[in-house]
């Protein structure tokens, strides 16, 4: 039977429109299950209501500079003889010119350069999450707040929250982070020449149910923002290592390279499906792969 030329053509439109049709049923499902896979490992790693009606903190350590405090509360400090306020600027900022400017600085608080960069990789890491909000916070104006899901940068000499998330009990790894990271289980990690070490340390948040804790600190500055931009980078692969469970990972930092993060110690319980790739993948030889490659 001939087919007419009419009919050619519309038999081609229809296969055309079909294959449209379908291109597009496939890619909204596709992008539909890739959303549902990345809120789920987002709930998984952060909280099942982080970020939801109160923001996902994430805590900035701040630091003051003693000149510019009253007399009063140099001495609360313990500061027996303070140096003299000099008249003009506290802060001097250079230039790759070569040319400097003299700042009088903020009184209340500033903030290190580490822990903007890791709010940074946090902020820009998560914000494409729907329905999500984070807010950069001061440790001080979240110091007696637990309603929420933290991230706070620093270590536990620098930020309070870290502080007191150090000195939760149900903390069961991180004993002390001053000068090296000291765990409880007798285990010691110092810095040396070639690199920082940051931690990276999560715990339920055990007073507002659906909520977590997050401790990115570091030995050197590295430390601190390294461990942040592994959380950054790294929190879909940790869903999928640690599920819900608390965890604690200690990474090794080129100074100068946040992105040299490389995981160096890791305390938690593991997924099933994890431990059983990872079981294969050195069964069959392949040994030289950290876990956080899987």
């Amino acid at each position: 039977m001939q087919l007419s030329v009419e009919d050619i053509a519309t038999n081609a439109l229809a296969n055309l429109v079909s294959s449209v049709v379908l291109l597009v049923v496939g890619f909204v499902i596709g992008k539909t299950w890739d959303l549902t896979t990345h809120v789920r490992a987002f709930r998984n790693v952060f909280g099942r209501s982080a970020g939801k009606k109160t923001p996902l903190y994430v805590v900035l350590d701040t630091l003051r500079d003693t000149r510019v405090m009253s007399s009063n509360e140099q001495r609360q400090l313990n500061i027996q003889s303070p140096p003299p306020t000099p008249p003009g600027a506290h802060y001097y900022k250079t230039f790759p010119d070569g040319h400097y400017t003299h700042l009088p600085g903020p009184t209340e608080g500033l903030v290190p350069e580490c822990s903007a960069r890791g709010s940074a990789y946090l902020i820009e890491a998560l914000r494409g999450i729907r329905g999500i909000t984070t807010q950069a916070v001061s440790d001080r104006s979240v110091a007696d707040r637990w309603n929420g899901s933290f991230i706070t940068l620093g270590s536990s000499y620098s930020n309070i929250k870290s502080d007191d998330i150090k000195l939760l009990p149900e903390n069961p790894w991180l004993l002390d982070d001053a000068g090296q990271f000291k765990l409880k289980d007798k285990t010691a990690i110092a810095m040396d020449r070639r690199s920082d070490k940051g931690i990276i340390l999560k715990l339920r948040n055990t007073r507002f149910e659906g909520h977590a804790l997050f401790v990115c600190a570091g030995l050197g500055e590295w430390g601190t923002s390294g461990s942040a931009w592994f959380l950054a980078h790294k929190w879909r692969q940790l869903s999928k290592r640690f599920g819900k469970h608390p965890f604690m990972l200690v990474v090794s930092v080129t100074p100068g390279a946040d992105e040299s993060a490389r995981e160096i110690l890791a305390r938690g319980d593991e997924e099933f499906l994890w431990r059983l790739r990872k079981w294969i993948r050195q069964s069959v030889g392949y040994t030289t792969h950290p876990p956080s490659e899987f």
